[in-house]
């Protein structure tokens, strides 16, 4: 699947370039062509929301204002819990259309069916993305989610998503990244509604300073009726150092809002460790999470898990069943706070 993240890792010397790479290999996928890349990325220092995506649940905005869009793909470390019984088959029309039926027996909301297709396109930017990608899932209780990712050009790229939920659309939210040898900016617009008066508007830029050092800066405006004076404005920075083999991030905003991350993994290591902390001046909770990642190469099986201060412990294994196209999937969560358990066996076909 095609990487959209835009995120690029840190630059090595002995390694050829993007520029490189494409005009000595051939297409890593069949029946897709490279397309122009007049421009070195290898120092871009990705888009400002990827700067915790490997440890972090959601995208932290402040105080009053939040987007009500379900992030469709798992982030890095975060363990993809589910609750009851699983199964869930693709299928591979074509080395780019495949399709899903998913099947979930369980006493929550995401109980049922679920019918969901992924196409990817033809455009070949580098040999792990590939455009225009369009991924979407529907129930028969007349919930979906959708989203289109194009790069139009070496330099300009851009997202849509939309959510239904009951037959009615519960949101969308449309994203444009424009990028430099050594910058990013993306601009972002969610629920805009003209008549109301009402939706959120999200300005970020993010710039390499050093081979290590990266900074940047946000902008989120909300305009509503039932606020408070109609709209509000937050403005954060946030800074990103990246090691060897790991890297940190702090997210900082001037209302007293505070997020540091750490992740860290050896080169070849089977492990990945993801730590974070958020605070809250102005509603004075203060929360911890560890996560990580373990890889049994030979056993196929990976581990995930993650723990909070709230209480909540989730842990997900995943073992693969080769040669058969079969993943089995062990879930379970734990809320001492609440005292809730939940647990979820799960099988994955192709």
């Amino acid at each position: 699947m095609a990487n959209v993240s835009g995120d690029s890792p840190l630059i090595n010397p002995d390694k050829p370039s993007k520029l490189d790479e494409q005009a000595t290999s051939a297409p890593a996928f069949p029946n897709t062509r490279w397309m122009n890349v007049t421009t070195d990325f290898s120092r871009n220092p990705g888009i400002l929301d990827d700067v915790f995506k490997k440890i972090k649940g959601t995208t932290f905005f402040g105080d009053g204002i939040e987007i009500y869009l379900e992030r469709i793909e798992y982030l890095d470390l975060m363990p993809p819990t589910f609750e009851g019984a699983k199964l869930s088959v693709t299928k591979m029309l074509s080395s780019h259309f495949q399709v899903s039926h998913s099947m979930t027996l369980s006493s929550g909301s995401n109980s049922g069916y679920k019918f969901g297709a992924n196409y990817v396109g033809t455009q070949l930017y580098s040999q792990s993305e590939i455009f225009p990608v369009i991924l979407g899932d529907a129930d028969p209780n007349g919930n979906a989610n959708a989203q289109i990712i194009h790069q139009w050009n070496d330099k300009l790229r851009t997202r849509i998503l939309a959510q239904v939920q009951s037959f009615k659309m519960a949101g969308y939210q449309v994203s444009m990244d424009y990028r430099t040898p050594y910058t990013s900016t993306t601009l972002t617009l969610a629920n805009i509604d003209l008549i109301t008066n009402s939706g959120i508007a999200i300005l970020q830029h993010l710039t390499r300073v050093t081979k290590n050092l990266d900074i940047g800066a946000e902008i989120v405006y909300q305009a509503n009726p039932m606020m408070p004076g109609g709209h509000i404005g937050i403005n954060s920075f946030v800074a990103r150092y990246r090691g060897l083999d790991w890297f940190t991030g702090a997210k900082i905003s001037p209302i007293g809002a505070l997020s540091i991350g750490y992740f860290h993994q050896k080169t070849n290591s089977p492990l990945q460790l993801g730590v974070e902390l958020e605070a809250s001046i102005a509603s004075k909770e203060t929360s911890a999470t560890f996560s990580y990642q373990y890889d049994l190469g030979k056993a196929n099986t990976t581990f995930r898990g993650m723990v909070d201060t709230n209480g909540l412990v989730t842990a997900v294994i995943e073992k693969r069943l080769a040669p058969l196209p079969f993943t089995f999937m062990l879930s379970s969560s734990l809320n001492h706070a609440k005292a809730a358990y939940r647990f979820g066996i799960g099988l994955l076909i192709g």
